[in-house]
C-alpha cells in the first residue's frame, strides 16, 4: 500500500496518511508524495476541496525521527531544503493552495501534522485527538514557530513549544482552533458534509475569500481595502456571479463555469 492514499470522488479529493504502524509519520518518500499530491490537487479543475486524514486511529505524528537521525549523521541541515520549506515539501503554504481543504483528525497529531491542521480551512477532530510539538526534546526548533500566533493564543503557542506538552482536542475546540468535535464513528461523515457544503458555493468566491484571509492578515486596514477591491471586484463582475444571481431568482441551482 502507498504511504499516502490519494483518491478523487467527484469534486472531493481524499488524502490519507497511510503509515499506521508508525503513527503516520512523514519520511522522505511521504513528503515527496504529499508534495506531488498538492500540485495535482491545485491543478485539477474538477476538484473543489480536499479532506486530509490519517489511517489507523492517528492523524500524523510529524517527521520520521529515525530517518532524520540517519540523515543528520551524513549531511548538515539546510533550512532552504527542509521538508517544510524546501523545493520538495509538505507545506500547503509553500504550494500556494487556492482551494480549501479540511482536516479530519483523530489520535496523535504532532509537529508537521499540526501544521496541516492549523493551515486547513475547516478542522474536525475526535475527542480522542491530542496535539503537540515535542521537537524541543530532540533540540529541533519547530520550523513554523513564527506563524503559530496567527492560529492560536501566544501563551498557548509558547507553552506547547517550550515544554513539549500535549493539548487535548477539547481545549483546542474551546479556543476555536478546532471547529467541530465528533465521535470517531462520525469523523469522516462530518468532514464530507462540510466538503459538500463547500462544493455548493461559487468556486471563484471561495478562492477569493481564502486568498484574502491569508494574504490580508499582516496588512493595515487601508491596504486590505485596496487589496479586497482588486480581488473581489473581478469575482462580482464574473459570469459565475451573474449566473448565480439569476439561478437564485429562478429558484434553481447555479451552473458554475469558473469564469
Amino acid at each position: 500500500m502507498p504511504k499516502v492514499i490519494y483518491e478523487k470522488k467527484q469534486s472531493i479529493a481524499y488524502i490519507t496518511f497511510n503509515r499506521p504502524e508508525v503513527m503516520n509519520v512523514m519520511d522522505f518518500e511521504t513528503v515527496e508524495l504529499i508534495h506531488n499530491i498538492w500540485e495535482d490537487f491545485k491543478d485539477d479543475n474538477n476538484l473543489r476541496v480536499a479532506i486530509v486524514t490519517g489511517a489507523g486511529g492517528n492523524f500524523c505524528a510529524g517527521s520520521d525521527i529515525s530517518e532524520m537521525a540517519k540523515s543528520l549523521n551524513n549531511i548538515q541541515f539546510d533550512y532552504t531544503k527542509s521538508h517544510c520549506h524546501g523545493p520538495i515539501n509538505y507545506n500547503p503554504l509553500q504550494h500556494k493552495l487556492h482551494k480549501p481543504f479540511i482536516t479530519a483528525v483523530d489520535g496523535n497529531v504532532n509537529g508537521g501534522g499540526l501544521l496541516f491542521v492549523l493551515l486547513s480551512d475547516i478542522r474536525i477532530a475526535t475527542k480522542e485527538a491530542s496535539f503537540g510539538m515535542g521537537e524541543v526534546r530532540i533540540n529541533f526548533p519547530v520550523e513554523f514557530s513564527g506563524i503559530l500566533p496567527r492560529f492560536m493564543p501566544f501563551g498557548l503557542a509558547s507553552e506547547m513549544l517550550l515544554t513539549g506538552r500535549r493539548v487535548s482536542a477539547q481545549r483546542f475546540y474551546e479556543l476555536g482552533i478546532v471547529n467541530t468535535l465528533v465521535e470517531r464513528s462520525e469523523l469522516m461523515n462530518e468532514a464530507e458534509k462540510a466538503a459538500k457544503q463547500i462544493c455548493q458555493g461559487g468556486p471563484l468566491s471561495i478562492f477569493a475569500m481564502k486568498k484574502l484571509l491569508h494574504d490580508g492578515f499582516d496588512m493595515d486596514y487601508e491596504s486590505v481595502v485596496k487589496y479586497e477591491d482588486a480581488v473581489v471586484s473581478p469575482v462580482v463582475n464574473s459570469e459565475d456571479t451573474k449566473e448565480a444571481i439569476t439561478a437564485f431568482v429562478e429558484k434553481r441551482k447555479p451552473t458554475w463555469k469558473g469564469k
